[in-house]
């Protein structure tokens, strides 16, 4: 990195891509990108890397074509699919390489690109920041690309956040969104990649480091035909003994075990009942009557 001004300026950066069968979206996602970096990001030294975890569908053929329009590299994992987590780890190891800065961004429309900047912009002036990561939830902004959210993902998702803040003495209020930046520093050489429970691993990894983070608001987006259909509790039960073998303490394994219990059986009782869930800001999620009731 160079210095100017007495301000840390971020000279290179990976936007990175992980995707595994996203023909109905890659295309979308790769021309709304390059629109926002081409209009909004001009003064960063960027370079796209797609990772591909051996798609069935049609995505590879699309983004060979896209890469006849746009300057992006890609990667695929020919023996794949080995997973989520080996594709972000993939990520990684190329980033550190030469990279000061990777983001991950998704391909499946469930990001806002002008998330972005605002990443760049908050570790280019903090320098004593080590992870940026967006929150859906941090404090419920009316942004216009707002989508309503699927009840068994919302649930989840708070339920295995406040595990996570108990375990690693965090404070996040949203532990699974992809769109995060990472100063490529204070990237793991290896890690394990635990599939879709990547990101508890990963929240460990940061505690056990002591990395600094910082949250910023981005929209909710969720993709209607994206929507779990009632895997919920093959999900919670995965992300909670996976938890659970990342700890020592016998206490927090005990409310591991019991937080489980309080997620299954709220997911019972509303899941039936509600498509979209009302949306509340993290801090009050548990204050809720109905849950209070449980």
């Amino acid at each position: 990195m160079n210095f100017l001004n007495g301000g840390l300026v971020i000279t290179k950066v990976l936007i990175g891509i992980p995707l595994y069968n996203e023909q109905a979206y890659l295309s979308e996602c790769i021309k709304s990108l390059y629109e926002v970096l081409n209009q909004e990001c001009q003064d960063y030294d960027l370079s796209v890397l797609l990772v591909d975890d051996g798609s069935t569908d049609s995505s590879k053929i699309i983004y060979e074509k896209l890469g006849e329009e746009y300057p992006f590299n890609f990667i695929r994992h020919d023996r794949g699919p080995l997973g989520y987590g080996r594709t972000i780890l993939t990520l990684f190891q190329h980033a550190k390489k030469t990279y000061d800065v990777l983001i991950t961004f998704d391909a499946d429309l469930q990001h806002a690109p002008f998330s972005i900047r605002e990443i760049l912009e908050t570790l280019d002036n903090h320098p004593d920041i080590d992870l940026v990561s967006t929150s859906r939830f941090l404090s419920y902004r009316f942004w216009k690309q707002n989508t309503k959210v699927p009840v068994d993902r919302y649930v989840t998702n708070m339920i295995v956040t406040r595990m996570i803040n108990r375990c690693f003495s965090l404070n996040i209020t949203d532990a699974f969104c992809g769109l995060k930046g990472y100063r490529t520093n204070q990237l793991p050489i290896s890690i394990d990649d635990a599939g879709y429970s990547f990101p508890l691993v990963f929240w460990n990894y940061i505690f056990q480091n002591d990395l600094v983070v910082r949250e910023i608001e981005t929209p909710i987006i969720y993709r209607l035909d994206r929507r779990p259909r009632g895997e919920w509790k093959k999900r919670i039960k995965t992300y909670c003994m996976k938890l659970e073998s990342l700890v020592s303490s016998s206490e927090l394994k005990q409310l591991i075990r019991n937080d489980y219990q309080q997620g299954v059986e709220m997911l019972t009782e509303i899941n039936d009942h509600y498509k979209d869930f009302p949306i509340y800001v993290y801090q009050d999620f548990f204050k809720m009557n109905w849950l209070i009731q449980l």
